[in-house]
């Protein structure tokens, strides 16, 4: 047990550093009984709390976007002419679909309910078009993503969700960047 002095000046240096803290309650007197305080749960939450619930459509959304761009992909890696460009599109679905797992995992921890799909659409979709306009289309696709992620993150209030759209705008356009670089190598000279 720590002694009565040690404790307050703990409670000392927590009220300097945050005066709203109060992680050592007041002691009980031995001659009273200790009454039970009822645990209090807070909606507002520093991350994904109230301030993040007003993204919740925008995240279902982006959980779409996810889900299509890795239907498509794997569509694109049955249909891409090398195999490096089979591989490329493999692991654009593998992080495609690893984005709709984190924004799934978001969605939880703002709304404490699982995320399923608003349509599933067939697993076989066909990749359409000649090689160099699918690479273009995507490219597209890509930075637009990256656009609306950086968009989003602006505009929310919840600093731990903007840190996390961010993450999610780097990495679509870096996706464009490796789309690009396929293209290139499809351009005659």
């Amino acid at each position: 047990m720590e002694n009565k002095q040690t404790v307050e000046q703990k409670r000392a240096v927590w009220q300097r550093v945050d005066p709203t803290l109060q992680p050592y309650p007041p002691q009980q007197s031995t001659t009273q009984p200790a009454v039970q305080q009822p645990v209090q749960q807070s909606v507002d939450v520093c991350c994904m709390g109230t301030a993040a619930q007003e993204d919740i459509d925008v995240i279902r959304g982006f959980i779409e976007e996810e889900l299509s761009d890795r239907r498509s992909y794997l569509a694109c890696a049955a249909s891409a002419p090398t195999p490096a460009a089979r591989q490329l599109m493999r692991r654009l679905a593998a992080e495609e679909g690893g984005h709709a797992r984190r924004l799934m995992g978001v969605h939880y921890l703002i709304t404490g309910q699982n995320y399923s799909a608003a349509v599933p659409l067939p697993a076989n979709i066909p990749c359409t078009g000649s090689w160099r306009e699918v690479l273009r289309l995507r490219y597209h696709e890509e930075s637009c993503s990256g656009l609306n992620y950086r968009r989003a993150s602006e505009e929310t209030t919840d600093e731990c969700l903007s840190e996390i759209l961010l993450e999610l705008s780097h990495d679509e356009y870096r996706h464009a960047r490796q789309l690009l670089c396929l293209l290139e190598k499809q351009m005659p000279i």
